[in-house]
Formats: C-alpha cells, sequence, structure tokens
C-alpha cells in the first residue's frame, strides 16, 4: 500500500536525485516546478521501489497523480491502481509529457487524454536566445541596445550570500508596487519570497542585473540534464530593454556546453505571457495532458 505524505522543502534533497529519470524537458520535474508550486497543488509524495510519486489536488480540485519516474515505473503505477482503488478515487494523470503517453496508451488503452494548452512549456535552444540572430529578434535587439545605451556600465551579478539581502528587497519593493489579481500570481509572487528566503535550501543559480548600484532584475533557475529551467524572472520595467538584457545574461553566464534548451515555463493562460514567450520563437512548445483512467 501505497504511504503519501505531505511534501514539504525538508524533501528537496530526497527529491532531486530521482529528476534525471525524467527525459521530457518539461518543468514538472525540476525542483523549483515542484516545490514553488507544491502548496497549491497540495502536493503529496511517496517513493516505491526507487520510483518517485507525486499526487496533487489539480485542476478543478481534482485528485490526480503524475507519471512515476524512477526504476520501476510498471511496478509503481501497479501499487498506485491498487490504492486508487482501495482509496475509492479515480485514476487521473496529470501534466503527462508527450514522450509518457505511450508508456499509458498500451497499459491503458480505453484512457481518454485531454490536452492543457495553458499549460504547455515553452523550450527554446540556448544558443537562439543568446545570439539573438536573424530579422525575427529584431524586437528583442533593439530593447537589449537601448538598455546598453542608457546603461552603459551595467553589471550581471550571480546571486550569492553577499547581496542576497539585497535581492530580497529589490523583490519586496518590486512585489509591493506590481502585484496581479489572480490567485496563481499571487500564489507565484508568495513563493519566489519563499524561495529567496530558502535560497540555499534549494540549491538553485541565479543572478541580477546591477546599474548605477541599484538591482534592477533577477533571475533563478536550474539545471536538469541537457535543459536549463528559468524558474523566476522579475525586473523593474522602468529600465527600458531590462527584460531582454535579463534573459540573454543569464544564459551568457551560466549556459554550459551541455545546455543544449532553455525551459521558459507555462503561461499559464495569461495574454501578456503568451505573448511575451511566443515573440522568442520557441523550439518546441513542450504539450501537457490530463489522462483519466478507467480501472
Amino acid at each position: 500500500m501505497l504511504n503519501f505524505a505531505k511534501l514539504t522543502l525538508n524533501d528537496i534533497e530526497t527529491v532531486r536525485p530521482f529528476l534525471r529519470f525524467q527525459k521530457s524537458r518539461i518543468c514538472d520535474y525540476s525542483v523549483g516546478g515542484i516545490f514553488m508550486w507544491r502548496e497549491y497543488f497540495k502536493t503529496q509524495f511517496t517513493i516505491f521501489r526507487n520510483t518517485l510519486l507525486f499526487k496533487v489536488r489539480y485542476l478543478n480540485g481534482t485528485t490526480a497523480f503524475t507519471v512515476p519516474i524512477g526504476e520501476n515505473q510498471q511496478e509503481a503505477l501497479i501499487e498506485l491502481e491498487g490504492y486508487c482503488r482501495e482509496n475509492f478515487i479515480p485514476l487521473v494523470f496529470c501534466t503527462v509529457p508527450d514522450n509518457s503517453l505511450g508508456l499509458l496508451a498500451e497499459r491503458y488503452p480505453r484512457a481518454t487524454v485531454k490536452q492543457e494548452r495553458n499549460w504547455y512549456d515553452y523550450l527554446y535552444r540556448t544558443q537562439d536566445l543568446i545570439d539573438l540572430k536573424g530579422r525575427k529578434y529584431d524586437g528583442q535587439r533593439n530593447h537589449i541596445h537601448k538598455f546598453h545605451k542608457l546603461y552603459p556600465n551595467f553589471l550581471f551579478k550571480k546571486i550569492n550570500e553577499e547581496n542576497l539581502t539585497y535581492v530580497k528587497d529589490f523583490y519586496a519593493e518590486l512585489h509591493k508596487n506590481h502585484q496581479k489579481p489572480s490567485p496563481i500570481a499571487k500564489e507565484e509572487s508568495y513563493r519566489t519570497a519563499e524561495l529567496l528566503d530558502n535560497y540555499k535550501k534549494y540549491g538553485l543559480f541565479g543572478g541580477c542585473i546591477v546599474t548605477d548600484e541599484t538591482i534592477v532584475s533577477m533571475s533563478i533557475g536550474e539545471r536538469v540534464n541537457d535543459t536549463l529551467f528559468v524558474h523566476v524572472e522579475k525586473a523593474d520595467t522602468r529600465y527600458q530593454g531590462v527584460y531582454q538584457v535579463t534573459v540573454q545574461e543569464f544564459l551568457k553566464y551560466f549556459a554550459g556546453e551541455s545546455d543544449t534548451f532553455v525551459n521558459r515555463e507555462e503561461d499559464v493562460g495569461d495574454a501578456g505571457l503568451r505573448k511575451s514567450k511566443l515573440s522568442y520563437h520557441p523550439a518546441e512548445l513542450l504539450k501537457k495532458s490530463t489522462v483519466q483512467v478507467n480501472i
């Protein structure tokens, strides 16, 4: 019998080793993606025979599970089926990446599959966002040139113990003056502050743009296999071009030769975010599906 426990920040190092099993590049299998949203989705977890499973409260309050990741997926699925029967819970899988649909279709050929466009991830080729070559990136380059002209002495600094307090102060002020009303935006804002308060525990990396000794933006992410994930990107838009510069400088600083892709996560249906993410011309939209199983 599976025993799910509430996911807390103390579980980060327990979960992290399993992420290497994930091959789809979706943000739902990254430390930032999992732990920043653990309260919003009421995430619980269990480990069965070196295989990790999550139980969440998904869209419309539905109890759902992630596709198991680890060494014994099939055995974990059998256990999950038994868990759902014993607890009279429908077997629903959420945020299922395309490369896991075959696994589920083989075992559950009559399952219902529904794609969730608002939760698709935006995946880019890292070098494209560093170089910004070609006419399709004219807009981004123009913004960057403007920022360079206005603030020629700006610096990109790695977030560390020496400047973390100043980064927190920057975000607190930004949050106070630019709060979106939607529940998901409020949760994201709260969890960003929590991440900064627990920066060492999360084990992520990030940087900030500084001009005239003032922090004007920050960006925080992590690496899983060949992909960089950008979980947080905040900027003071009074500084023209600051977002475009932050995108480029973060990758110039942190991307290595093996970091082929960068995942800039979902737009969650926000029209402004969708327009912005599309303007960077993603190499792929990483689809996610909800799979309803009859057992």
